[in-house]
């Protein structure tokens, strides 16, 4: 588990506590013995220590959406990220201590499409009790197919179609509450490779922020809104400089990302929103016969998926195998970092 905490020197509620402490400390010091300085500095440290621990905790599933949710609470709380960064989400098993910290947590965050499937029943029972649980799959237009088999023609020239399905969409949300709330069958969980899925689910996930941890985040999500504003105006600018964006992936992650930005998915290595699948051999021989006719020059793949198929698949196909990371930040400074390395790594590759 990894633990992303507000840093002292920036917490505005604790700086003023912080700073009478260590005053105090000071003064001490200079009137005490040696002894007595070195109890008054433990003492200074245990309280400090006291006042950050008082801290809510926010509990989020996984990194790229942990980032999104600490850059909204600032130092009002301290974020807890349950999968570690660089596990597969979808293969990811809770330990007991896990489990403990969702359960404790002021509000747990989490994609609400069934993503996290190893802690789905985790999930189900906190909702199920009413607990103080934020799904982002329901603040949101899903993505989904008609057929579960279906992943590739659907996003490219249809994309038009697809701009009106969603804006009918938009207008029914509240109508359509069994397709963002128990039942997401087929829906795509993949909802943070578009900055402009994240902004359509930001106010909702700030007022639940807000409510959890007792903080008015008015100025933050302010702030955060106009940064995927232009980061999502950002990623257009690169994908519209290309001449045409087809693209093959792992498994069926692009969706979002394809549909936002005129991409059009050509196929995938496994047939799948999750990379608990597998691909068969006719996946992989259709695969081929795609690539081929769309002069397809690169295949995106990473996590879930063998190294070795995808690069077995490029070697011979005569294209270019690239390793993008689409599910976690792996060394990313932030959420904005996340999406311009992943898009200008696309760029580079259909370039």
């Amino acid at each position: 588990m990894i633990l992303i905490t507000a840093r002292v020197g920036r917490m505005k509620k604790t700086n003023k506590l912080v700073s009478a402490f260590i005053a105090l400390t000071v003064l001490a010091s200079c009137s005490s013995s040696n002894d007595s300085t070195t109890a008054n500095e433990s003492s200074t440290e245990t309280t400090i220590d006291s006042v950050v621990a008082e801290l809510p905790v926010v509990a989020v599933t996984y990194s790229v959406i942990g980032d999104i949710v600490s850059q909204l609470v600032g130092d009002n709380a301290s974020v807890n990220v349950v999968i570690p960064d660089g596990q597969d989400p979808h293969e990811f098993q809770p330990s007991a201590k896990d489990i403990e910290t969702i359960n404790n947590a002021a509000l747990v965050v989490s994609n609400g499409l069934e993503f996290e499937e190893g802690l789905e029943e985790v999930l189900e029972n906190i909702a199920d009790s009413s607990g103080n649980i934020f799904m982002i799959g329901e603040h949101i237009t899903v993505r989904k197919t008609e057929d579960g088999d279906e992943h590739g023609d659907d996003h490219g020239d249809d994309h038009g179609d697809e701009e009106e399905d969603e804006e009918e969409d938009e207008d029914h949300a509240e109508e359509e509450g069994d397709e963002h709330g128990d039942e997401h069958g087929g829906g795509d969980p993949h909802l943070w490779l578009s900055p402009a899925t994240m902004l359509e689910m930001l106010p909702a996930l700030t007022s639940a922020l807000s409510e959890a941890i007792g903080a008015d985040l008015t100025e933050s999500s302010a702030s955060l809104t106009a940064k995927l504003q232009d980061l999502d105006k950002e990623v257009e600018s690169i994908i519209s400089s290309l001449g045409e964006c087809n693209l093959v992936s792992g498994h069926d992650e692009m969706g979002y990302f394809a549909d936002r930005y005129g991409c059009e998915v050509i196929g995938v290595i496994i047939p799948s929103f999750t990379t608990t699948s597998e691909a068969t051999a006719g996946d992989i021989a259709e695969l081929k016969e795609k690539v081929e006719q769309y002069n397809v020059p690169a295949i995106f793949t990473g996590l879930g998926v063998s190294p070795d198929t995808a690069t077995q698949l490029a070697k011979e196909l005569d294209i270019k195998a690239v390793t993008l990371s689409t599910h976690f930040l792996d060394g990313a400074a932030n959420y904005q970092a996340f999406m311009l390395k992943m898009v200008n790594q696309i760029a580079e590759a259909l370039g």
